[in-house]
C-alpha cells in the first residue's frame, strides 16, 4: 500500500486541523481515544485504506446514494433496466451497472469495489480523434484544462456554462486562450429561454420554479460545420435534451461521448438506448457503450460511447 500518496485531515484539537500524510498517522493516531475524519474523493484510495485493518480498526462510511426520490423506481422498471444493461459491451460495465443499482437499494459493497478514478479522460477515451472538444457544463474550466493536458495539445474548445457566476470565473480563467470559446448558455434540444436555479456552484440546473432565466441552445446551432471530436456532458439532468439537439452533429462526426447518468433516476433507461441508436451518416460506424462510476457516492456515473467500425455480417 503506497501510503505516502494519501493525505489525511486529522482533527488534533478543537482549535484547528492539521494535515498529515497517512504514513505519519501511525505515531499520531490512537484508535482507542482518537477519531479520524477523512474527506476522500478517490474510490481506489478508499479501498486501499479499508484493506489495511492494522491502521484503522473501525470505519463509519457515509456513501451518499440519496438521489433517487422513488425508492421503488427500480422494481417498477425492472424490465427496462434489465434490457438496457444488455447494451453495455463489457463485463466491467455490467458490474458497475448492477453495483450502482444495488447501492441505490442500500447495498454499497459492489459499488465501492467497481468505482474507479479517471473521470471523462481515461483508458476508454485515450484515442485522439481530430476535431473540437465540447464541454457541456464547463463549470469553471477544470475539465477544459484536463482535456488539453490529457491529449497534450491545445485545440478548438466550446465551453458551455449557463450559471452566470460560474461563467464569469470560466471566462476570466480562459480570457488569454484564443482556442476556447466560452458561452453563457445551456445545451438543449431547441433554442429558448428556460427557468434556471442558479447556485453559483456545480449544482446549478434548469428548474421549472427557478428564480432566474437562462438562454439554452442546440449544439448543432453553435458548432455549425465544425468537426467535433469529443463531447462531455454534465448538465444536471438535461443530458437527454442536449443529445437531441446534437443528434445531427453526432451522427455526422461520431465523436467520443462522455455523458453523466446520475442526475435523474431514469437516466440509465433513457440515455443508454438513445445513444445506442446513433449511427454514422454513412452507416460505417456505431457506438460501443461502457459505464464507469468515478465517485464515492451517487455522483459521477458516466456513460462512455466510443465510436467503432460497424460489424458487417457475412
Amino acid at each position: 500500500m503506497h501510503r505516502t500518496a494519501m493525505e489525511i485531515y486529522l482533527q488534533m484539537d478543537w482549535g484547528g486541523t492539521e494535515i498529515v500524510s497517512i504514513d505519519k498517522l501511525g505515531s499520531l493516531y490512537m484508535p482507542e481515544s482518537d477519531a479520524l475524519i477523512w474527506a476522500i474523493g478517490s474510490p481506489e484510495k478508499l479501498r486501499n485504506c479499508m484493506k489495511d485493518d492494522s491502521l484503522i480498526k473501525e470505519c463509519f462510511l457515509i456513501w451518499d446514494m440519496g438521489f433517487w426520490k422513488d425508492k421503488n423506481y427500480f422494481f417498477s422498471h425492472k424490465k427496462e433496466f434489465k434490457e438496457v444493461s444488455g447494451l453495455l459491451c463489457d463485463e466491467y460495465s455490467q458490474k458497475v451497472f448492477w453495483g450502482y443499482i444495488k447501492a441505490q437499494k442500500g447495498n454499497i459493497c459492489e459499488d465501492i469495489l467497481y468505482s474507479i478514478n479517471g473521470t471523462y479522460f481515461n483508458e476508454l477515451t485515450k484515442e485522439k480523434r481530430a476535431g473540437a472538444f465540447l464541454d457541456c457544463g464547463a463549470y469553471k474550466g477544470e475539465s477544459v484544462i484536463d482535456y488539453m493536458r490529457f491529449f497534450g495539445e491545445e485545440c478548438k474548445i466550446y465551453a458551455f456554462e449557463p450559471d452566470s457566476c460560474n461563467y464569469k470565473d470560466l471566462a476570466h480563467k480562459m480570457k488569454n486562450r484564443t482556442n476556447i470559446i466560452c458561452l453563457n448558455k445551456g445545451c438543449y434540444s431547441s433554442e429558448k429561454i428556460l427557468s434556471f436555479d442558479s447556485q453559483g456552484d456545480m449544482s446549478s440546473s434548469l428548474q421549472e420554479n427557478g428564480k432566474e432565466c437562462v438562454e439554452v441552445t442546440t449544439i448543432e446551432k453553435i458548432v455549425g460545420n465544425e468537426k467535433i471530436a469529443f463531447i462531455k456532458m454534465d448538465i444536471e439532468g438535461a443530458e437527454l435534451e442536449a443529445l437531441k439537439g446534437a443528434r445531427n452533429v453526432i451522427e455526422r462526426d461520431m465523436p467520443v461521448l462522455a455523458i453523466s447518468a446520475y442526475h435523474r433516476q431514469e437516466d440509465l433507461i433513457t440515455l443508454l438506448p438513445y445513444i445506442n441508436n446513433f449511427r454514422s451518416i454513412d452507416e460505417t460506424e456505431e457506438y460501443k457503450l461502457y459505464l464507469r462510476h468515478h465517485g464515492v457516492g451517487s455522483t459521477e456515473l458516466v456513460i462512455y460511447a466510443i465510436p467503432r467500425k460497424k460489424d458487417v455480417g457475412m
